[in-house]
């Protein structure tokens, strides 16, 4: 995605090698940036510390960051990590920052292989795999058709579980294991994204379908009211 600083950030796994997650010789497990025309910034953090590629390293120590979202209001970008043995994280993307793959997944402090060195950036939130296993999809709520308090909100899904829950706009604090808010399940979701029209929706891959979530009338949670299979020509939207 492009960041509000017009730069383009690239999310890259580890490449089933955890050990290449920290070091700065390896382009996998890290938050790449590049300029929209394909250059490096010289302002990327560990530019003169690298060659080639990996000048375009801007946080490392990730596993699996299979989907992340900009804030199009604070240019804030969060990052869903996927974790291995037993933790999903949302982390709060820093320049320079390291997520601490493969010393240690989750929260500070929990248990055996916890993260405590203080050189590691903790989670915004994580969940545990008794919770789900696979965080998916991730976007800011900016729209005007759900209520106003969903304004700022961070919304994120679990694919092995089939749920989407939300960081509320007070819950976004750095360095802690802030609490999520469920929002409705959701079948096999891997993409959120909020339209033009303010709705809510998610792509769901094994049925093959977008779905809208727009919200009801009354005090009732929003829900899912249409869905459509995608065909030939149809644009990603076009839900009617």
């Amino acid at each position: 995605h492009f960041g509000n600083d017009g730069k383009l950030y690239v999310a890259v796994g580890d490449h089933q090698t955890p050990e290449n997650a920290p070091l700065l010789t390896s382009p996998f497990g890290k938050i790449l940036r590049l300029n929209a025309d394909g250059t490096i910034p010289t302002d990327n953090p560990f530019y003169s510390q690298t060659t080639g590629i990996n000048q375009a390293i801007y946080a490392i120590g990730l596993r699996n960051p299979f989907t992340f979202a900009v804030d199009p209001n604070t240019g804030r970008i969060f990052v869903n990590d996927v974790g291995y043995d037993s933790w999903e994280e949302v982390n709060q993307l820093v320049a320079g920052g390291n997520f601490g793959w493969p010393s240690c997944e989750g929260p500070q402090g929990t248990g055996t292989g916890a993260c405590t060195s203080a050189s590691f950036l903790y989670p915004l939130h994580a969940y545990d795999h008794s919770q789900g296993s696979a965080i998916t999809g991730g976007v800011f709520y900016r729209g005007n058709q759900f209520p106003s308090h969903y304004n700022g909100d961070y919304f994120f899904a679990d694919y092995a579980s089939g749920w989407i829950r939300f960081l509320d706009s007070s819950n976004q604090v750095s360095g802690g294991n802030n609490p999520a808010t469920a929002f409705r399940t959701a079948s096999y979701p891997v993409d959120l994204r909020v339209g033009p029209d303010g709705a809510l929706y998610y792509l769901s891959i094994w049925t093959g379908r977008v779905l809208k979530i727009e919200h009801a009338s009354g005090n009732r949670n929003p829900t899912a009211v249409l869905n459509a299979a995608p065909t030939a020509g149809t644009a990603p939207l076009a839900v009617t």
